[in-house]
């Protein structure tokens, strides 16, 4: 009997290869960078404005409903009475999509809607959020 080789070198082919090869990304999927951008957004402003936005609340969603005669599909909503955002995923990613971006200015793009929906929820604008004075703690 002939000892079984400890390699999956089958006929001289080489070792195989994932079924998805190189075509696709490793390391999470694009839901998984989208939720980690809002997260790490979310705790930026919790921690910034903590008076303001500690108990800010996110839920991630596909997209808004439409209505018959809709002509924008929005990217967030603001709830105050729960203190919570909406961010719409499909939107922000299918719609504001460039093909020529980098990585880099899709976050700042993801970001800068989480910044809109908090200025939203709190009365400022967002650049207020991001360059404004430091609050009073």
């Amino acid at each position: 009997m002939k000892p079984r080789p400890t390699s999956r070198d089958r006929h001289g082919r080489g070792t195989r290869h994932s079924l998805s090869g190189a075509l696709y990304r490793t390391g999470g999927s694009s839901q998984d960078q989208f939720a980690s951008i809002v997260s790490s957004t979310c705790d930026y402003l919790r921690e910034r404005w903590p008076i303001e936005l500690g108990s800010l609340e996110y839920q991630i969603l596909d997209a808004p409903i439409l209505g018959v005669n809709s002509t924008y599909v929005k990217r967030w909503a603001a709830r105050p009475e729960s203190m919570t955002i909406v961010i719409y995923r499909l939107p922000i990613l299918r719609l504001d999509q460039n093909p020529n971006s980098s990585p880099t200015e899709e976050r700042v793009r993801i970001e800068h809607h989480v910044f809109e929906a908090a200025g939203e929820l709190i009365g400022k604008e967002p650049w207020e959020l991001i360059f404004g004075d430091e609050p009073e703690s």
